[in-house]
């Protein structure tokens, strides 16, 4: 789907969504700006968002899998810039030239779920990455999260260009941290350094003494012992078996010279046998050999109790060592590596502790200023953001609105020195006060949506979907509402679910979402609405269910208004 505006970012231009809780099998075009959906409670909204996170990686409720043995299939489709298409994430995604971003993700009757971005097979934790950014969904779980303060300064940050400072300041900290946490062991250890020291030199001297090879040494060991202790009975059977192959009248190999006789005689008259008697030639050789063999054996018998005594020294120590540092060799070669290495640390603590300090003054002057210049950046963000909140908060009447992000230093951390908390008064003469402490469910609507008007220029991000951004925010305020929003899709591709018709006037393209049963089956339909049919339907959100003159009037001067 092409569009004949100058108008190209990355926006969600298709949705076919399949066997998906009521949707049966749905195809949705968008608008690449200012989209709107509106339906009664119940019809299905949500759904159409919840089909999106699916496609996007989020699990799916059972509830939301389809009815009937069929499988459950969302393809999302979106064109993407040159940005995204130099994007690292996405350049294997681009190798046949694809106009398009095909994200496909199916669910079979029995659970089992697969993925595809452009025909290629993709896990579901790829899906997640990838559409992180293409699209943000805003929900009612956001409205909680600018009431964290734990979150406030991930929120500020993405207001600032700072991305090469956070990444020379995030290296510089785990090498800060790395060293202050060996700092830190090190004078642990010097604390009960002449105690533990001791230890460790026995415990490397006992393993080191046993001088220990492998876990096969364990198994020869093993073997012979058990030969030494089973010797008389080795003796006796190795014995028998010499006298039945060779030393008695009977033997086997008296019987086979016997036998050889009579086999030369029969080859006069049928040399026929001749490949059997050189078998029978070959039997009596080998058997005459194996007899001979176990005769030296046997004679070479002897018990050395001396022997068996070290034997059983050697199995004693080892498997005493590996009761005390592990149930193998390995394990025990491993604990004296690490032993060793532990006992240099003790030994060496303070040496090594001086180097760990000297190491931590280099880096002060570096990590420090790297701190600064991302709080420097991050108050500049803060006060430009001040006075976009107060603007549009004016705007969607909170009049004398006072905000501020506060500062507090803290040490070094991961994203820096910098603890930050969104504060205000919302009425005059009121101090700043935290958000979390003073602002009602009305005013945290209008902030987030101020907050997100300031971030449609920030944020990289080009896809907003808001569920239910109206949400405490009474019909006064809609129109102000409408106007923000409308304002956001001149920069953003926006979808969002309304009951406000004041709001729904704005769209660039309108959907109407209704149940209908087809076929004995309730299913959720999608319809585009244009001219009549959206005078129609934001008359019937102003009266009710039945239009009347005026809300027709009323609805036809809202969209003459909004087109302004």
């Amino acid at each position: 789907m092409l569009f004949s505006e100058p108008y190209h970012k990355p926006m969600l231009i298709q949705l076919h969504i399949q066997n998906f809780a009521l949707m049966d099998n749905l195809v949705i075009e968008f608008d690449p700006r200012l989209n709107v959906l509106t339906g009664e409670t119940g019809a299905g909204k949500s759904i159409l968002i919840d089909a999106i996170r699916f496609v996007l990686g989020e699990r799916m409720d059972s509830l939301k899998a389809g009815a009937g043995a069929k499988a459950t299939s969302v393809e999302a489709v979106f064109d993407p810039d040159k940005k995204i298409r130099k994007n690292d994430l996405f350049s294997d995604y681009f190798e046949n030239e694809e106009d398009v971003l095909i994200f496909r993700r199916e669910t079979s009757a029995e659970g089992r779920s697969r993925a595809w971005v452009n025909g290629r097979v993709v896990n579901v934790s790829a899906l997640k990455e990838l559409g992180a950014f293409l699209l943000d969904i805003h929900g009612q779980y956001d409205h909680q999260l600018l009431l964290d303060q734990s979150q406030h300064l991930g929120m500020l940050d993405r207001f600032i260009s700072a991305a090469d400072v956070k990444k020379d300041y995030t290296a510089l900290f785990e090498e800060y941290s790395a060293l202050l946490k060996r700092r830190e062991e090190l004078a642990l250890l010097e604390e009960g350094r002449e105690r533990e020291i001791d230890v460790l030199k026995f415990q490397i001297d006992e393993i080191e003494q046993a001088k220990l090879k492998n876990d096969e040494e364990i198994q020869e060991l093993e073997k012979e012992r058990s030969k030494f202790a089973n010797a008389e009975k080795l003796y006796e059977s190795v014995s028998a078996l010499v006298t039945l192959l060779d030393e008695e009248d009977h033997s086997v190999t008296t019987l086979l010279g016997k036998a050889n006789p009579h086999f030369n005689h029969l080859l006069k008259f049928d040399d026929s046998l001749a490949e059997l008697k050189k078998e029978f030639d070959t039997a009596q050789t080998s058997l005459t050999e194996i007899a001979r063999v176990l005769q030296d054996y046997r004679d070479n018998q002897s018990f050395d109790p001396d022997r068996l005594r070290e034997i059983e020294a050697r199995l004693d120590i080892i498997h005493l060592l590996k009761k005390k540092y592990g149930g193998s060799v390995e394990a025990i070669l491993a604990f004296y590596h690490e032993a060793r290495k532990k006992y240099d640390s003790i030994a060496n603590a303070e040496i090594y502790g001086r180097e760990a300090e000297q190491k931590i003054k280099k880096l002060l002057p570096k990590i420090t200023e790297l701190a600064d210049e991302l709080t420097e950046k991050r108050k500049k963000a803060a006060a430009s953001l001040k006075k976009t909140i107060e603007r549009e908060l004016k705007d969607l009447g909170i009049e004398n609105a006072r905000f501020e992000c506060q500062f507090d230093g803290i040490d070094f951390s991961l994203s820096g020195r910098d603890r930050t908390e969104f504060m205000i008064s919302p009425n005059l003469g009121q101090p700043v006060l935290p958000l979390r402490k003073i602002i009602s469910a009305g005013e945290v609507s209008r902030v987030m949506l101020a907050m997100k008007k300031a971030l449609a220029k920030a944020d990289e991000v080009e896809t907003l979907i808001f569920d239910e951004i109206d949400s405490n925010i009474g019909g006064r305020l809609g129109t102000v509402t409408g106007e923000k929003l409308k304002e956001i899709a001149a920069e953003r591709q926006v979808l969002l679910i309304t009951h406000l018709p004041q709001i729904a006037s704005f769209a660039d393209r309108h959907f109407k979402v209704t149940k209908a049963v087809r076929q004995g089956k309730t299913i959720t339909e999608y319809q585009t609405l244009e001219n009549d049919a959206r005078v129609k339907e934001l008359a019937q959100m102003m009266s009710g269910k039945s239009e009347s003159e005026i809300s027709r009037k009323h609805a036809q001067e809202m969209l003459a208004q909004a087109e302004k």
